[in-house]
Parts: C-alpha cells; sequence; structure tokens
C-alpha cells in the first residue's frame, strides 16, 4: 500500500488539527467568513494540474486520505460520546466503545465523503492549476518522466512516513517534558493528567 504524498499529509495534517481544536473548542458564536475565492484556472492549466497529479498519484492518494481521516473521526466520534458511567455527573467520563464510533463514522460521515471525493481530487488539481504556469506544469510531468522524478514518486511516500513519525516522536517527548516541568501550573488550571 501507498502512503500519502507531502501534499497530501500536509493537507491531512491541516485537517486533522483543525478537527482536534474543533473537538476541544466550542464553536464560535458567528461563523468564520470564507476564505477569498481563487481565481480560476485556464482550462490548458487544469488539463496540465490533471496529468501532472495522476501521474504522481495524488489522485489515488485522496482514497488514502479519506481512509486516515476515518480513523480520526471514530476518535472524535468516541470522545464526543463520553458518557459518565451509569449517567452520574460525578463520575468521569467513559468514551463510547470503538465499534460503536465505527458504526456511526462508517453508516452516518464515512458516505458523505465518498460522495465528494471527486471534488477532493479537484480541488488538488486547482491547487496544482493555480500555483504553477502551464510550462511549470509540463516541466514537472518531464520531470516525474525521468528516472530520477520516478525514483521520487516512488520514495517520496516513505521519506515522508519517516518525516512525520520524527515529528511526531519530538511532538510527543516535547509535550510531555512541558507536561512534567509545568505540571503544578497546569493543575492549578483544572488540568487532570
Amino acid at each position: 500500500m501507498r502512503r500519502p504524498t507531502l501534499a497530501a499529509t500536509t493537507f491531512l495534517a491541516g485537517l486533522l488539527a483543525a478537527s482536534a481544536g474543533f473537538a476541544q473548542t466550542p464553536p464560535p458564536a458567528t461563523p468564520a467568513a470564507p476564505p477569498p475565492p481563487v481565481p480560476a484556472a485556464s482550462p490548458e492549466a487544469h488539463r496540465e494540474a490533471a496529468a501532472l497529479t495522476d501521474m504522481i498519484g495524488v489522485n489515488k492518494q485522496s482514497q488514502q486520505l479519506i481512509a486516515i481521516m476515518r480513523n480520526q473521526m471514530i476518535q472524535l466520534v468516541m470522545r464526543a460520546g463520553a458518557k459518565p458511567p451509569g449517567g452520574d455527573p460525578t463520575k468521569p467520563a467513559e468514551l463510547m466503545k470503538p465499534e460503536d464510533a465505527a458504526k456511526i463514522v462508517d453508516e452516518i460521515l464515512m458516505p458523505e465523503f465518498a460522495a465528494q471525493q471527486a471534488d477532493l481530487s479537484n480541488q488538488i488539481v486547482d491547487v496544482w492549476a493555480n500555483n504553477f504556469t502551464i510550462d511549470d506544469l509540463k516541466g514537472l510531468r518531464a520531470f516525474y518522466n525521468t528516472p530520477l522524478g520516478q525514483k521520487l514518486i516512488q520514495t517520496l511516500p516513505a521519506v515522508t512516513q519517516q518525516g512525520m513519525s520524527a515529528g511526531q516522536a519530538w511532538g510527543q517527548r516535547i509535550y510531555q517534558a512541558a507536561i512534567q516541568k509545568h505540571k503544578d501550573e497546569l493543575i492549578a488550571k483544572g488540568l487532570r493528567f
């Protein structure tokens, strides 16, 4: 199984960070303004970008991205469905069972993602089409047809995964050290560890 590319993992990291923040904070009082529209690329730029993203596997990656998101959504639903045992509000809440959360995700949420997967692919194509000239896109396609370009396509997922693993281990190490260093202050603010 291929691992997500750098572009896909960056997108996923942003989505997961946003969803984690959403799960931990109340919704804003007023909805945020939508981002400004990105000007549409020319049809030729869109065709070149579509050919490039197909060549480097971005379209196939969206399926893997959605599968990764599914696992994260299960975790979010487990926390969102947490209830105190026996309905006793004085007891700490227990997480929803993973199989119950998975059923909710699979039956209610995932069909929405599957139905709109083409939209994700089109948005990714638009990103490429809007950030590179037609000549850039043709040059990238030419590069990815070289032996080095093919090697990059094959090895970038592993390199990206290794980089993500290193970043995750670093983040966990710093987080744990910061918790230990500031434990009393955090407990005074009502946090429990």
